[in-house]
C-alpha cells in the first residue's frame, strides 16, 4: 500500500460544473510506472478528478493503492483495466462502476443531481478498455460494439485498443491486415456518431526496446453528446518509464472552450 498525506485544501480536482480532469496511461504491469505517475500528481498544482488505467500492477490479486483516490477494478484474479477516483470527487458525485462480461473493460457511469457541464444532462459514461490480440490481427479480446455502443446520453471511451489505422496514423504505411482489423473499430465509431479525439498522427506509445516504430494506438472517443464539453486532448505529462505516454482530457461547459474540437 503506497500512503502520502492528504493533499492541502484546494488542491483537489475542479468542480465537474467548471472543469473535469482525466488522464488515461498503460502501466505496462509496472508498479514503478504506477509509482511515478501518481507521485507526479501529489507534487503537482492539483490532482486530476479520474485516472484510467490499461495493465495496471496487480500483486496476488491486489493493486496498489495511493492516498486521496479510491480504485475500481473487474473483479477479476488480474485486472486489465482500472479506473483510480480522487475522493473529493467522490464526495460530490456518484460514481457507479459497471463490468462487462469482458475482462478488459471498465464502465464508469458518472451522475449528479445538478445538470453536468452546463448541458441538460445529469449523467455520463466512460468506458476504459484494454483490448489484445492474438497472432492473427483480426481477433482482439473486445469487439467493436462493446466499445462503441449507441446511447442516448454523453459517452467518453479511451483505452489501448491495439489497432492501427491510417485515421489515427496518417503517415505510416500499414498492412492490409492491420487496416483490415482496426476499420471494424473506426466504423462502428463512425455509424455511433463517435469522434476521435486524438490529433492524427501525434505518437502515443514509442518502444523502449527493439527496431518497432513509435505508434498512435492509446485513443479516445467522445460520442456526439460529450464532444462539445470535450475542451483537451494533451499528451504533455512526463514520461513515467512506460513506453507509453500519459494523456490528459480536460471536459469543460462549451462556454469556456476556445475552440471545440471536430470529429475525425
Amino acid at each position: 500500500m503506497i500512503n502520502r498525506p492528504p493533499p492541502p485544501e484546494g488542491r483537489g480536482p475542479a468542480p465537474v460544473s467548471l472543469l473535469l480532469s482525466i488522464v488515461q496511461h498503460n502501466c505496462l504491469g509496472s508498479g514503478n510506472v504506477f509509482l511515478f505517475l501518481f507521485e507526479f500528481f501529489n507534487e503537482a498544482t492539483t490532482y486530476p478528478s479520474i485516472v484510467l488505467l490499461q495493465d495496471p500492477p496487480v500483486n496476488k490479486a491486489h493493486l496498489p493503492s495511493f492516498n486521496g483516490f479510491k480504485s475500481f477494478f473487474p473483479p477479476v484474479r488480474k485486472p486489465r483495466v482500472a479506473a483510480y477516483v480522487h475522493v473529493s470527487f467522490l464526495s460530490g458525485y456518484t460514481v457507479l462502476p459497471r463490468f462487462k462480461k469482458e475482462d478488459d473493460v471498465l464502465a464508469l457511469d458518472i451522475s449528479s443531481h445538478q445538470p453536468l457541464f452546463g448541458t441538460q444532462f445529469h449523467s455520463f459514461r466512460i468506458i476504459n478498455a484494454y483490448s489484445t490480440n492474438a497472432v492473427d490481427l483480426r481477433v482482439h479480446s473486445i469487439q467493436p460494439d462493446t466499445v462503441f455502443p449507441d446511447l442516448g446520453f454523453p459517452l467518453l471511451v479511451v483505452g489501448d485498443l491495439n489497432i492501427h489505422n491510417p485515421l489515427s496514423d496518417p503517415l505510416r504505411a500499414f498492412s492490409s491486415r492491420a487496416i483490415s482489423s482496426s476499420t471494424r473499430y473506426f466504423e462502428k465509431a463512425a455509424e455511433a456518431g463517435f469522434a476521435l479525439l486524438n490529433p492524427p498522427g501525434e505518437y502515443t506509445r514509442f518502444p523502449l526496446v527493439g527496431n518497432a516504430r513509435p505508434s498512435v494506438i492509446d485513443l479516445a472517443f467522445a460520442n456526439p453528446l460529450l464532444l462539445p464539453v470535450v475542451k483537451s486532448w494533451q499528451a504533455s505529462l512526463p514520461s513515467t518509464g512506460s513506453d507509453h505516454i500519459p494523456i490528459t482530457i480536460t471536459l469543460a461547459p462549451p462556454s469556456l472552450e476556445q475552440k471545440p474540437l471536430h470529429p475525425r
